[in-house]
């Protein structure tokens, strides 16, 4: 294994946090919670980070899900966007599912798939750009159940292509879609692919992915597009609040995200709202508290960090404050995405090949440390995918395994 020291930058004496008190598993978009967090007490040096091992990919904008010693992505090969499993510790490849025939990209953005499979246990969930949603067996590949989601349910293919990752929720697979026609909201049984419910309360395109959690004492699923954000019983899709989104014409790419003190932030690329839930008896509702173009949501998530905010807009990493909206600092970066790490957040540059330490604090920008762990000018539009002491990498052309423990 080749030791990244020789190409370390490191600035003091600086520290990565990750591992011992981290999750076994990063099972699908923005980890365990689905907020780009994975909270760490201890942490090891950077200079001692190691590759493990490096793969070609020949493009796709998915993330990196690992569980059960396993790497799930999406990528496309040969004409044809596919689902592909890696053993987490070498590389080797296990398996290869197709999808459908590879979604052209156009105006900037790249050909391949965008959502990230979800792994839950024996199964693996995954949807493509064309709206095929597949159950695959994590341990073979073998293909279990699959729906065409525009042919079968009315959902509309936005001019990017299908971009929610499925939420796995109390036995469900759950995709938002969008469109005159959709059906809106779609959960099926996990292991048949029944139909279980729809709920149809938003019809703009559907890019943004589906969210669980519990907010005002209720287990609710959390959805989103320009038009509207509202929640649902995860039991039978029953609506329980509902607010006017950001705009029916405004992209909608990131989740919501579910913050404490019953708050959710809904971003599009041009600004962001947060939203106070509410209960007066049995009844739930969604009031908003900001909104901002200070804040935006790109392609990486907004990291909630000890009151603090931290987020991409455009090639400058921002600090807000989460009460207000109001920006504490800003620093011209480049273009990027991150991940908070305990104290620390996980900046990878789009497409400088840079992976940051830098500290999630109000005071100001302060990079801790730096490595170069991609191959510089290709684009990385997927955050890192942290596992312990590992972490995983891709950009359009390259996916690899880190160790960051002697």
């Amino acid at each position: 294994m080749r030791n990244l020291a020789l190409i370390i930058l490191t600035i003091g004496n600086a520290v990565v946090a990750t591992a011992q008190s981290q999750p076994a598993s990063w099972p699908g978009l923005w980890g365990p919670s689905r907020n780009g967090d994975s909270p760490s007490a201890a942490g090891v040096p950077l200079a001692s980070a190691k590759e493990m091992w490096r793969r070609k990919s020949a493009g796709g904008y998915s993330e990196v899900a690992v569980a059960d010693g396993r790497v799930i992505t999406m990528e496309l090969r040969d004409g044809a966007d596919v689902v592909v499993a890696f053993d987490a510790a070498s590389g080797r490849e296990q398996w290869t599912v197709r999808v459908d025939r590879t979604f052209k990209g156009h105006d900037g953005s790249d050909d391949g798939p965008i959502a990230t499979p979800a792994i839950d246990g024996d199964l693996v969930f995954a949807a493509g750009p064309h709206g095929h949603l597949l159950a695959i067996e994590t341990a073979t590949g073998r293909e279990r159940w699959r729906h065409d989601l525009p042919q079968a349910f009315g959902a509309a293919v936005p001019p990017y292509g299908f971009a929610p990752s499925p939420l796995v929720e109390a036995g469900l697979v759950i995709v938002p879609t969008g469109g005159p026609n959709s059906r809106g909201l779609l959960a099926f049984a996990r292991d048949t692919g029944r139909l279980v419910w729809n709920a149809s309360h938003a019809k703009a395109d559907a890019y943004s992915s589906a969210v669980a959690a519990t907010i005002a004492g209720t287990r609710q699923v959390i959805a989103g597009a320009g038009d509207r954000i509202y929640a649902v019983s995860p039991a039978n899709g029953q609506l329980l609040w509902s607010i006017d989104g950001l705009g029916a014409d405004k992209v909608i790419a990131n989740p919501p995200l579910v913050l404490p003190g019953d708050r959710v932030l809904y971003s599009s690329w041009d600004e962001s709202v947060m939203l106070k839930i509410s209960r007066e008896g049995s009844a739930i509702t969604a009031a908003q508290v900001w909104r901002s173009p200070r804040l935006r949501a790109y392609n990486g998530p907004t990291v909630y960090r000890d009151g603090l905010l931290f987020a991409f807009v455009g090639p400058t990493l921002v600090c807000a404050d989460a009460a207000t909206g109001e920006l504490r600092w800003r620093e011209r970066v480049g273009e990027g995405t991150l991940i908070g790490l305990g104290a620390q957040l996980l900046v990878l540059g789009q497409s400088s090949g840079e992976l940051r330490a830098v500290r999630a604090s109000p005071e100001g920008y302060a990079e801790l440390s730096r490595a170069r762990v991609l191959t510089p000018d290709v684009v990385s539009v997927t955050g890192p995918s942290v596992v312990g002491s590992r972490i995983y990498l891709r950009n359009l052309r390259e996916i690899v395994a880190l160790n960051f423990q002697d």
